[in-house]
């Protein structure tokens, strides 16, 4: 058998991650290519908008999925676990503040129950997905 290097030819190792060189000559990572959408034209890095939920008090967990949308292609919802879930006005509100409307999830669900049931070390970005097309009824349970 023959041993496939991990890098290529230039020396990189192709992670996925979706990043940029600031002016302090730092990689700030926007998040994974296999997780953006893509809404109305406009690249959605779920990542960005999951930084700024668990910045807002009363937070614990927050993960944001595409949905599909007849009009934009996909759509960001968000699932929110802790007591500012239960105020979606809110959380747009501040959310609006740093982003622009595009990047706003369209709907907050709270942090389905089966999900604490099932959760390893690392939560299911497709299983999230799944129970949000459930939710909006564009698949069955």
């Amino acid at each position: 058998p023959r041993v496939e290097p991990v890098v290529n030819n230039e020396g990189w190792f192709a992670t996925g991650d979706i990043g940029r060189i600031d002016a302090d000559g730092y990689l700030r990572v926007r998040g994974r290519r296999d997780h953006m959408m893509i809404s109305g034209g406009e690249n959605i890095h779920p990542e960005e908008l999951e930084r700024l939920l668990l910045a807002i008090p009363g937070v614990e967990q927050a993960i944001v999925v595409a949905v599909p949308d007849e009009e934009f292609g996909e759509r960001p919802v968000a699932f929110v676990e802790g007591t500012a879930g239960d105020q979606p006005e809110h959380l747009t509100a501040i959310l609006s503040e740093h982003l622009p409307r595009f990047k706003i999830p369209d709907t907050f669900y709270p942090w389905p129950e089966e999900a604490r049931q099932t959760e390893t070390l690392k939560v299911s970005r497709s299983r999230f997905a799944t129970i949000a097309r459930e939710q909006l009824g564009l698949e069955r349970r």
